[in-house]
């Protein structure tokens, strides 16, 4: 009960940098339907107050502007980030979150940019008691998430392989915008419990989807570099379906477009009935001394999913949900079977078998 005289508490807000890009508007519709408070940020006022609803706040920041960043963050529970490509402009946000003492998401599918992330920022969001999620989005939270399902009860594991496959590619001007630049970043793998360089293509194999034996290709997910820091681990490899014609083509570019940072201009992505008809699978195989098991999420509208994605987490961090600070791996923050329940139907766990 409020005392006569004294103030209601405003609940602090999510922050949303790049909220009028295409990605941005999925993430801020979300976010009102679990009922936060909103605060939008972005380079250009007009564009803010054109989708501003009442009660929103509107903070102008550019992504390379630390000092704008740091002001529009302050007072925010969280941040989320969708202002790519995140190798190029990516680090003043993180670093603007985390001295604001907000926590942060981002929806970057940049391998390099989630490497650079994990080595720098973990000690500063420990002492500011922040969590700092990068990539949590359809690239690659469903691959992590995959990889522990599949690993649970089998560690010490020789290998764990994630492979994703999608039809009916749906990609937004961002999206083809930051292909180039993934094309372009140094990749690892993790081989022999250790980071090695590798490149994209560097290996094929075969894997088995529910439609069936699929050829693959390496290729620069994040999980080489989150699932071991939850799952004891020899190898860890990130694969994408690709027929081999296309494998070391530029065709690859087009095939893998959801894979990398869904983020986009206004007006300018797919329309929602086209993201509906955009399906994927994703597979994970766990192999090792103990047993082998393999793992299937199957779902729709990468797009959709990434949106829901960030505001659920958004959500779970406003509620206390993630025990430990830090730079945390999808699968470190949020038990993966509950978590994926709170996005169904956009990903379900399809399967889980014994090999």
């Amino acid at each position: 009960m409020q005392t006569r005289g004294a103030r209601a508490v405003t609940p602090k807000p999510l922050a949303v940098l790049g909220a009028t890009g295409y990605t941005g508007r999925l993430v801020v519709d979300r976010a009102r339907e679990l009922g936060f408070p909103l605060r939008l940020v972005g380079r250009r006022r007009d564009a803010l107050e054109e989708m501003a609803v009442s009660g929103d706040e509107i903070r102008v920041a550019d992504a390379r502007d630390e000092r704008a960043l740091r002001e529009a963050f302050d007072g925010a529970f969280a941040v989320a980030s969708l202002a790519g490509p995140f190798l190029a402009t990516g680090d003043l946000p993180v670093a603007a979150a985390i001295d604001r003492g907000a926590h942060y998401l981002d929806t970057s599918g940049e391998q390099a940019f989630a490497r650079r992330v994990y080595d720098t920022y973990g000690g500063p969001a420990e002492a500011g008691n922040v969590v700092v999620l990068t990539s949590f989005g359809f690239d690659y939270v469903p691959g992590d998430f995959a990889a522990r399902l599949a690993a649970d009860g089998l560690e010490p594991l020789d290998e764990v392989l994630v492979a994703y496959s999608v039809s009916s590619v749906a990609a937004s001007s961002g999206t083809r915008k930051t292909i180039g630049h993934v094309m372009r970043q140094p990749q690892v793998t993790w081989e022999g419990g250790r980071l090695v360089e590798s490149r994209f293509g560097a290996s094929m194999r075969t894997m088995r989807f529910p439609f069936g034996d699929r050829a693959v290709v390496e290729w620069s997910g994040t999980e080489p570099l989150t699932v071991p820091r939850h799952t004891q681990t020899q190898r860890v490899r990130s694969y994408v379906r690709a027929p081999r014609a296309a494998a070391r083509t530029a065709r690859i570019a087009r095939l893998a477009a959801p894979l990398v940072g869904l983020t986009g201009r206004v007006g300018d992505g797919p329309s929602p009935q086209r993201r509906a008809r955009t399906k994927f699978t994703v597979v994970a195989e766990a192999h090792g001394p103990n047993g082998s098991r393999r793992v299937t999420l199957t779902g729709q509208d990468p797009y959709g999913l990434t949106a829901l994605l960030i505001a659920h987490g958004a959500h779970a961090l406003r509620n206390g949900e993630v025990r430990n600070a830090g730079t945390l791996a999808p699968a470190e923050a949020f038990e993966p079977r509950s978590f994926i329940a709170r996005v169904v139907p956009l990903i379900e766990i399809q399967a889980v078998e014994e090999l």
